[in-house]
This record gives C-alpha cells, structure tokens and sequence, in this order.
C-alpha cells in the first residue's frame, strides 16, 4: 500500500494541537511507515486579513520540514534511515479565496508550495459554521445559509488556482454533532454542477475522513456524494487525515482506500513536481 497523507496540520494552524510540531509530523509519520506527507497549514484569508487568525511564515516551515529531514536522515537514499523514501512537502490550506482574491493570489505567488489544498469554511459575511450557536439559531436560516455556502463552492471551484477542494461537506459535520438532519439528497443538482467545474478545471476532490474520527462516522464527502462525483466523471480525489495532532496522521486512511473501488475509483491522485498524477489502489 502506497500510504499518503495529504492534509496535515502542524501547531502552525491556530486550532491544532500545541504539541503537534513539524518535527513530531515526520517522526510519527516515519514510525508509522507513511510514504507521503503534505503539511496543509490553516490560511484562512479573511480571518488573517481580520487580525483573527495570524499570519504564518511559511518559509519558516519549509526550513522546519528541512531540519526534521536531516535530522531523521530522511530522503536521503541512505539504507539505513528508517523510511529513506519519504516525501515531506509544503502545502497549504487556503481558505476563503475566493472572498479576498488578490490576497490569495499574493501569498500563493510569495511561497513556494507543492499542493494547493482550498476549503471553505464559512459564506461570505456569514459566521464559519464551527462557530455558529446551533442551540438558538432558527433551522430555516442555517439552512438558508447551508445554500448559500453550497453555492459558494462552486464559485470557489471557478477561481481555480489550487490543487484540491477540501471537505465539501463541512457544514454537514457541526450540522450532524448538533443533531441536526437536512436532507442531502436535495442538493444533487448543485453538487453536481460543483463536480462538473472541478472536472472542466482538473481539479482533485478532497476525501477527508476527519469524521471518522467522530461520533459521525462519517468521510465528507460521504460515499453517495463520492458515488454521484464518480457517475459526473470525476476521477482525481485526494485523502487526507485533516490531522491537527501527530496521533492522527493517516487515520481512517486505509479505511477509505478499501472503499473507493467499489464506488469505481482505481486511482488515487498524488503529486509529482507540483501536478497531480494517478496512483494505483493498492490495499
């Protein structure tokens, strides 16, 4: 088995884990015998332009990435490194582009990353749906803005310029946490349109089993969306863990690979000198 990671989140990320240095993303990854990993950083446009996320020195990292090699002798070709084909590259998880796009476009032309991880967290003007109080908000309203951001993805889609599209289903994950059910099934048509720009632009969908991981037992997307991208001609689909703590790099991983060829994926898509490639299922 080809074991890749690519989502993970070092203490770079405002909501990762403080002990969850670059250093310890590497070591736990070798112990673990993983053949590719991508750190994929929070950069949440809107929030660092607010003051309300910092900015990250990715440079920074890239040095950190380069000092955790050296220091594990990883990527080196020597026999006795403990994992001596290793890659460890530089992503980022850009979210939000789409709202603030000449930002975007300045921190992707000032650094150098091998894979463009983008998300959407939140709508325009619209709170992100972690901090949304599900408690006391009328349920015609979150789904209002469920719509809203639905369709806010495919504007993202649009703005190209990255690699993947993260967790589609983002919201579906506080919505399921609060028992709170919409129907999904409803919004075929528009997810859809959303699978049909990704693959008019080449672009991965992102299959993230963070949810595995919680009471929802769920990957976003789930498999009748992953099924419904297949039926669109969708073939390009990244995995990754979404880790922010070292303990779950590639969690749920394996799970996801024995699944996908029942839904008709062969593949996985990998990077290979900053573009995406097809890899062999292997279980």
């Amino acid at each position: 088995m080809f074991k890749a990671d690519y989502h993970i989140h070092s203490n770079k990320s405002f909501d990762a884990a403080p002990q969850t240095s670059i250093e310890s993303i590497l070591k736990t990854s070798v112990d673990r015998g993983i053949n590719e990993i991508i750190l994929c950083d929070h950069y949440d446009v809107n929030w660092v332009i607010s003051g309300e996320n910092p900015d990250i020195d990715f440079q920074d990292s890239l040095n950190q990435i380069n000092a955790a090699k050296e220091k594990y002798n990883v990527g080196r070709g020597d026999p006795d490194a403990p994992l001596a084909n290793t890659e460890f590259l530089l992503g980022i998880e850009l979210g939000q582009p789409n709202q603030y796009p000449e930002k975007a476009a300045e921190v992707l032309e000032n650094n150098d990353f091998d894979f463009i991880l983008c998300a959407l967290h939140n709508a325009r003007n619209e709170q992100d749906f972690y901090y949304i109080d599900y408690k006391n908000i009328n349920i015609l309203n979150l789904i209002k803005i469920f719509e809203k951001y639905t369709n806010e993805l495919c504007e993202l889609a649009s703005w190209g310029n990255f690699h993947s599209l993260a967790h589609i289903t983002y919201p579906v994950r506080y919505f399921l946490l609060n028992n709170i059910h919409i129907p999904m099934e409803k919004y075929n048509d528009l997810y859809k349109k959303l699978f049909q720009i990704l693959i008019h632009r080449g672009i991965a969908l992102e299959v993230n089993t963070s949810g595995l991981r919680k009471k929802i037992n769920q990957a976003s997307p789930p498999y009748d969306l992953l099924k419904l991208y297949k039926e669109t001609g969708g073939e390009l689909l990244t995995i990754g863990s979404d880790a922010h703590n070292a303990t779950d790099i590639f969690s749920g991983i394996p799970y996801i690979y024995e699944r996908l060829p029942a839904l008709g994926f062969k593949y996985i898509s990998v990077i290979k000198d900053k573009k995406l490639i097809q890899r062999k299922i292997e279980i």
